[in-house]
């Protein structure tokens, strides 16, 4: 068994070096010029001393690795081997400076890099106490909700100071939905659109797919008395219209009144939800767009037009759009979004009482619940820039390496963690590529512009004397002027 491990030990070591060896071989195809010859690959250098090469050698023997050259008289000075480098452009102090809370480190690095070759920027991050945070409470105001909003009603201010516990600078909104008004969603027989409730002594508002009510304030009298001016509605079948709720809430951020702070989308409801494809059950068949249709009431006009979206669209969206999603539901109700949740990232469920009594401890230990987990991933990223992250979460906790984004659990606030992001580049750029990493949920951003180093510069004084009069030195070779100066021959010297 201890041979058997050695020889396992042994031949790791063995790959390990191969690997290190291929990457400083230089493998050169066609090679005429500086240009091409650090094209060829990550290993490979060009020798701009003149006369370097000897009678009847091609140009091609000034390309090779940094060692070889050094073997045939090239010194260090006239190898031209561009060097990847990450080189700071912002990184501003943790803490809060005026209105802006700084939490990752840096802010701003560009990237030099040799196609093949990689380099690893250090990314910090740490949680600032009572970040600024916007709540949007979506509420189900189906007819088995009618407990529910009646105890939203008299928590209203309780729920507020919660939000401000969490955060001094907390806004709070408020949305609510049923489902799309067309059969067989609802009852469209005209009595039971004005009435839609069973019972007919309560007050009780036409159905609707999805309303926004109130844009995101600061000022607790108005959410009181938002959801006090509350009334239930009434639908036909049991899930729904939660997710088309959802996707509205997201994408229409001016009317919703987002701000660039930690955002939360907390779903109240008792019941499942209906996703795409059902609406083929009311003969809508156009797909969702994930646009904004809200009129200037608040009311989603294509209800009864678009499909519900699907959960990858939603998933999409609110990713997109930097939010986080706490749902509350019964207890019946966990297992069918607790599934949900693995689908949709940087969310929660949690246990609703079946009177809503308990929404103000459930949005404290929801929102702690979230802010516990720290993931960080990039956006933009082109086609031809490849990224891996190693994390470092402290706390005794293994450094997980080579992910596709990073990911810490059971942050603490003030605690600093540590991401090595690794950034490689796979081909030369005309121009800078520029790409975000982001921690999912904050609106810190690292923007990283990344340059391929594709060209040489020689820096060498232009000399028409050594070409015969008819060219200039270009990295130890002559570039010649034959018959017209948009004609070039690339000569040997």
């Amino acid at each position: 068994m201890a041979e058997y491990c050695i020889s396992i030990l042994l031949t790791g070591i063995f790959f390990l070096g191969l690997q290190a060896v291929l990457a400083e071989e230089c493998i050169k195809v066609k090679v005429t010029n500086c240009e091409e010859c650090i094209q060829s690959g990550p290993g490979c250098a060009w020798c701009k001393k003149q006369n370097f090469t000897k009678a009847g050698e091609p140009d091609s023997v000034r390309c090779d690795t940094v060692t070889k050259l050094n073997e045939r008289g090239c010194t260090s000075t006239d190898a031209i081997k561009p060097d990847s480098a990450v080189i700071l452009k912002e990184n501003n102090p943790f803490g809060k400076s005026g209105a802006t809370v700084t939490q990752l480190q840096p802010q701003h690095v560009e990237v030099k890099l040799r196609p093949g070759q990689s380099q690893t920027i250090k990314v910090n991050f740490k949680q600032a106490e009572h970040y600024p945070i916007d709540l949007y409470y979506l509420m189900d105001l189906s007819f088995s909700m009618t407990d529910d909003l009646n105890n939203l009603k008299n928590l209203g201010r309780l729920i507020f100071d919660a939000v401000k516990n969490i955060s001094e600078s907390a806004r709070i909104g408020f949305g609510t939905f049923v489902d799309k008004p067309v059969p067989p969603f609802v009852n469209t027989h005209p009595d039971k659109l004005e009435m839609p409730c069973p019972a007919t002594f309560m007050p009780c508002q036409k159905p609707f797919g999805y309303r926004h009510v109130l844009k995101l304030t600061d000022k607790d009298n108005f959410f009181t008395e938002t959801v006090n001016n509350q009334d239930v509605s009434g639908n036909v079948d049991a899930p729904e219209g939660g997710l088309d709720a959802m996707m509205q809430a997201a994408v229409c951020g001016d009317k919703i009144g987002w701000r660039n702070v930690t955002r939360l989308l907390l779903l109240a409801t008792d019941d499942g939800f209906h996703m795409a494809g059902d609406g083929k059950l009311a003969a809508i068949l156009t797909p969702n767009d994930g646009l904004c249709h809200l009129d200037n009431n608040g009311l989603y006009t294509k209800s009864a037009v678009l499909d519900y979206p699907s959960v990858a669209e939603l998933a999409y969206k609110l990713e997109e759009n930097n939010i986080q999603t706490i749902f509350a539901v019964t207890k019946r109700m966990i297992p069918t979004y607790q599934m949900l949740s693995k689908l949709i990232p940087r969310s929660v469920v949690a246990e609703l009482s079946e009177d809503s009594s308990n929404v103000v401890q459930l949005i404290q230990k929801a929102y702690y619940s979230i802010r516990s987990e720290v993931i960080l991933e990039h956006k933009n990223r082109p086609d031809d820039i490849a990224i891996t992250y190693d994390s470092n979460c402290g706390d005794g906790q293994k450094i997980q390496k080579g992910d596709t984004r990073g990911r810490c659990e059971n942050v603490k606030t003030g605690q600093m963690i540590t991401f090595n992001v690794t950034i490689q580049a796979t081909k030369c750029f005309d121009k800078p590529r520029t790409l975000e990493i982001r921690p999912l949920g904050h609106a810190d951003t690292l923007k990283v512009t990344v340059v391929t180093l594709c060209s040489c510069e020689c820096d060498e004084p232009e000399s028409k004397k050594d070409c015969g009069g008819n060219g200039n030195i270009v990295c130890g070779i002559c570039r010649y002027f034959n018959i017209s100066p948009s004609y070039i021959l690339l000569c040997k010297d």
